[in-house]
């Protein structure tokens, strides 16, 4: 699986009418071909760059029926983990 996807010229043309989720990017819906849905997945100059609970895109290019902005946002470039919890002490 490759970590960028480029997405058709269709779909980019329809996102480039839409308002930007944030600087250069957009968080859209993918539905595939097959039925599988992604909630959030950012697409940035002409690529998937991220799908969220994802470390790699998932599917590839030639797989999406449709796309549609939906702008739920989440820090796609925060790749900290969690700070552990303090054990409690007894």
């Amino acid at each position: 699986m490759k970590c960028l996807a480029p997405i058709s010229p269709e779909h980019l043309n329809s996102l480039k009418r839409q308002k930007q989720t944030g600087p250069g990017y957009h968080v859209v819906s993918v539905e595939l071909r097959d039925g599988h849905f992604f909630e959030q997945v950012v697409v940035s100059e002409g690529c998937i760059i991220a799908v969220r609970g994802y470390t790699e895109i998932p599917f590839e290019a030639r797989e999406i029926a449709d796309t549609k902005v939906n702008h739920r946002y989440w820090n796609f470039r925060d790749h900290r983990r969690p700070k552990a919890r303090a054990a409690s002490g007894n």
